[in-house]
């Protein structure tokens, strides 16, 4: 494998182990089981309370989890030009969380978390539209397959669309505006910032609509939505470590293992068994969102490659 510039892990004889595209593909990897994990929680948690109070609970658990970071950043962490985007991001982020964690009622997990990859073609498009990103032939290639491979597994006119599909969707639609909007504020702002208001606002904005179907949590329940809260840390927190110790294109395939996670768990506690078009469409959508990466990647090299050179 080639020499990434990242440092290597080496064992007790001095000899390198594993390259840190290795490990960074296993960190983002077991971001992803721990994601996958809090989807499974919030599955089971779901027949007792309403996803929208569940929002709530998994951001403000969240919010305790990064309490030693707020008290060692203190009053650095929250400092901000874009208050106004954060909000915003915030709210829209919490709207598509809702439509995710109402999705999984009526959704298999397995298939839920394959249409959610379209996520990243969502983004492209916003990117494109909104933030005046070059549109090229690489790009819409991959939009294309995308859609292509979500229309396979939902299969309009031969299957009934449902809710759950329909929410699964939106939800897609707006995890990719978030990640737009992320593209914006890490020009300005720091990416613990960036975090840590967006738990803040969900935290804010789930609690309000929460507070209409509120119903106080069992101990059951109650511990599972702490585990998922911090679950949900540790998973953001590992992805964040895999782009640290690897290239883009050898860590971000790793993301696509969510479908693995999700399929495990969806058979071995929920007993749901993936059909075959679910695995068709989303070896189609991974194959469009890889070749997104790779274009992306090789864009973002030639532009640095060219401000090297002025």
């Amino acid at each position: 494998m080639a020499d990434t510039g990242h440092p290597e892990a080496s064992g007790a004889d001095g000899k390198p182990r594993f390259t840190s595209n290795v490990l960074g593909f296993a960190a983002m990897t077991l971001g992803m089981g721990a994601l996958v994990s809090v989807d499974g929680f919030v599955k089971q948690i779901g027949n007792e309370l309403h996803p929208v109070e569940i929002v709530f609970f998994r951001n403000f658990f969240g919010l305790v989890a990064l309490a030693p970071l707020m008290l060692r950043r203190g009053t650095r962490l929250w400092r901000t030009q874009n208050l106004k985007l954060h909000a915003g991001r915030g709210l829209i982020h919490a709207a598509a969380m809702l439509c995710w964690f109402w999705a999984l009622l009526f959704v298999p997990l397995a298939e839920a978390t394959a249409i959610s990859f379209m996520l990243p073609i969502f983004a492209t498009i916003g990117a494109i539209l909104f933030l005046a990103e070059p549109s090229r032939g690489g790009r819409w290639l991959a939009v294309g397959l995308g859609f292509a491979g979500m229309l396979i597994i939902i299969r309009p006119g031969f299957e009934a669309i449902g809710i759950g599909m329909l929410l699964v969707v939106a939800s897609s639609i707006g995890a990719g505006t978030s990640k737009v909007m992320t593209k914006v504020l890490v020009r300005t702002d720091d990416p613990t910032t960036i975090v840590a208001y967006l738990t803040l606002f969900i935290t804010v904005f789930s609690f309000i609509p929460s507070l209409f179907v509120w119903r106080w949590p069992s101990m059951d329940a109650l511990w599972m939505l702490g585990v998922v809260g911090v679950l949900g840390v540790l998973g953001h927190g590992f992805m964040t470590w895999s782009y640290r110790l690897g290239e883009v294109t050898a860590v971000e395939p790793a993301y696509f293992t969510r479908l693995i996670w999700a399929a495990l768990i969806g058979f071995f506690v929920f007993q749901e068994l993936p059909g075959i078009w679910t695995w068709a469409g989303a070896a189609v959508i991974v194959a469009g969102a890889v070749w997104l990466i790779q274009v992306e990647t090789k864009e973002a090299r030639a532009r640095a490659r060219a401000s090297g050179g002025s």
